[in-house]
């Protein structure tokens, strides 16, 4: 199943590195690719040349037998010769165009291959500190996150030590309110003492009186 992207830029950054990673995998048999057809032309080259010494070496015979003998079988020899040396003399022509072409593109593919490995190589460390700046990135975040979380503890602990200690005035309110009302029940007992005492001193001086 095809992946699916959100925006053609996200798809275009998947090709990318697939592109990347191809071309990395090419290079190793690209350079090497190069060097073989240079060689394999220059062993031909090399191959032609030995055969066309060999039939000019031959023709240089046939050409001194038909001059000496001047049948016409030395000469026909002659006209053998002749035609094989003009062949390869076509053939090796030929096969040095191939080799001069294989030697060109060789010549261009060192440093295209070495611009290739350079930016293979610039790619890997730029991902490489790319991914490391995101993970810097979300550990200092993460950091950040649980300072904050622990100064807001303390902040956490005063403010339900205010609500503990705003739930338990009340209570000492309560307190206070119901103090007046044993003073005042003190007050009534002392009030009713002193009229008792009235009482009796008021008794105690009419008894005096009779």
């Amino acid at each position: 199943m095809a992946k699916k992207f959100d925006h053609i830029v996200e798809e275009l950054e998947e090709q990318f590195h697939s592109i990347q990673r191809k071309i990395a995998q090419a290079r190793d048999s690209y350079l090497a690719k190069h060097e073989k057809d240079f060689e394999k032309a220059k062993k031909k080259v090399n191959s032609l040349a030995k055969k066309l010494n060999k039939e000019k070496e031959r023709y240089a015979k046939a050409a001194t037998q038909a001059k000496d003998s001047g049948t016409k079988k030395a000469a026909n020899q002659l006209k053998k010769a002749k035609a094989a040396v003009s062949l390869l003399a076509s053939s090796l022509s030929e096969a040095k165009n191939i080799m001069s072409t294989a030697e060109d593109k060789l010549k261009s593919a060192k440093p295209f291959d070495k611009k290739l490995a350079a930016r293979e190589k610039a790619l890997a460390a730029f991902e490489k500190e790319w991914e490391q700046k995101q993970q810097a990135s979300a550990k200092a975040k993460a950091t950040a996150k649980k300072s904050a979380a622990k100064s807001k503890a303390p902040s956490t602990k005063k403010a339900a030590s205010k609500k503990a200690a705003v739930k338990k005035a009340p209570a000492k309110k309560a307190a206070v309110k119901k103090a007046p009302v044993k003073k005042e029940a003190v007050t009534v007992k002392a009030a009713v003492v002193d009229t008792a005492g009235s009482e009796d001193a008021t008794k105690s001086s009419e008894q005096n009186k009779q």
